[in-house]
């Protein structure tokens, strides 16, 4: 579903980045019979009142009547490719019209051209618009008939108006283009960070219950030859398949607290808290926590991902570490957010302080911390003393 919604938003992309104008079809159907009443407007007036063709201008008018008629029916077909010769054939008309305006109607020829004006800034671009409006007006300056001198402030006014609407909407457009492109890049991290969640749910059901179901099986087809053989061991065995069953339980309600996200509304800080006190709960390890007001203010990204980190953290701390006491500690350090969290348990199989470049090369580490700490662009260092305890250190930019 993502995947196609971003598709569809670089499609609509590539249309407004080339300008292509979408309107709907009804607007193409009006104005197509606007030009065509106007059409039979200026034959009427060639014709009128022999009602027959008897100059060159009136066969002009009526073919090019009969042309917008046979387009009227014609742009249903063509997928509105043809747009652009529309507009070149009503310029050179109009611009007949212009040089050579109706005796009894120069009304019908200033119509003509703002039916042509809003033809084009309906269908056409800025340069499409301005080129109809300044050829006009040229045509209209150089024409000498009294019937078009009159009409000299429509010309003016109506291309000022049709030039000044392309510009607008180029603007919008272009905004509308910045606006889509933003929506595709947030999609595309809005994806990738979904990927990174089911990267690192796979990697904890197949460490934590995943194995311990593994576990169960095993003890109960060991259980099952027992039976037979040895009763008082198949009992040890049950007695000790009971403890991985209780175990497992913890298991699968840490691993569905760390898939919760904090609640609507709720404080960086109250999140912290409510994270705390369900680890002292189900652990019965210690914890020290103190984050004042280090996490006020944070992007919602940003503190989402650190309140993960703080879930994972103190999740691995009660899954590996055998730990009495745990301490978390978060606090801003110039635009800088220190977040770390340090216990007295059996610390990493190894020894020293390695940074996250140290850790990715020797394949060690908190998969999941790794990766939500790349993703904020920030630093993450982790000290280990064997059988003494480790420290988890991280640092995000703000």
């Amino acid at each position: 579903m993502g995947r196609r919604l971003i598709s569809y938003y670089l499609e609509s992309l590539q249309i407004l980045s080339s300008e292509k104008v979408l309107v709907p079809e009804s607007w193409r159907t009006g104005l197509g019979l606007f030009r065509l009443l106007v059409a039979l407007a200026l034959a009427a007036s060639e014709l009128h009142p022999t009602w027959a063709p008897s100059t060159p201008l009136s066969v002009v008018y009526l073919a090019y009547a009969a042309y917008c008629a046979f387009a009227l029916w014609w742009q249903i077909h063509d997928d509105n490719r043809h747009d652009l010769l529309r507009l070149v054939v009503d310029a050179i008309v109009l611009l007949v019209a212009v040089t050579n305006p109706p005796d009894r109607g120069g009304w019908i020829a200033a119509l003509f051209y703002l039916s042509v004006l809003l033809s084009a800034v309906v269908l056409h671009d800025l340069r499409e618009i301005a080129m109809v409006a300044a050829v006009v007006l040229l045509f209209s300056l150089i024409s000498k008939r009294e019937q078009i001198t009159p009409l000299g402030p429509v010309f003016v006014v109506g291309g000022a108006v049709a030039v000044i609407t392309g510009v607008q909407r180029r603007v919008l457009n272009q905004r509308l283009s910045h606006s889509m492109h933003q929506t595709v890049i947030y999609r595309g991290e809005a994806e990738a960070s979904r990927e990174l969640e089911r990267q690192r749910i796979a990697a904890d059901f197949h460490d934590g219950p995943l194995q311990s179901f593994i576990s169960f099986q095993m003890r109960l087809e060991i259980i099952k030859r027992l039976l037979d053989r040895n009763r008082e061991q198949a009992l040890q065995e049950m007695a000790e398949l009971q403890e991985i069953c209780r175990k497992q339980i913890t298991d699968m309600r840490a691993f569905v607290r760390s898939m919760r996200m904090s609640e609507d509304g709720a404080a960086p800080t109250t999140s912290v808290r409510q994270i705390a006190e369900d680890f002292q709960k189900t652990s019965g390890i210690t914890l020290n926590w103190s984050v004042g007001d280090a996490m006020s203010g944070l992007e919602p990204e940003i503190s989402h991902e650190v309140l993960q980190i703080i879930r994972e953290a103190l999740h691995n701390t009660q899954k590996h570490s055998k730990a009495s006491r745990v301490v978390l500690t978060a606090e801003k350090q110039n635009s800088v957010l220190v977040l770390q969290v340090e216990d007295d348990g059996t610390g990493f199989p190894f020894g020293g302080a390695y940074s996250l470049d140290e850790l990715e090369l020797m394949r060690t580490g908190p998969e999941s911390i790794k990766r939500r700490v790349r993703s904020l662009n920030g630093e993450m260092t982790v000290e280990s003393n064997p059988g003494r305890g480790a420290v988890l250190r991280i640092r995000v930019p703000l």
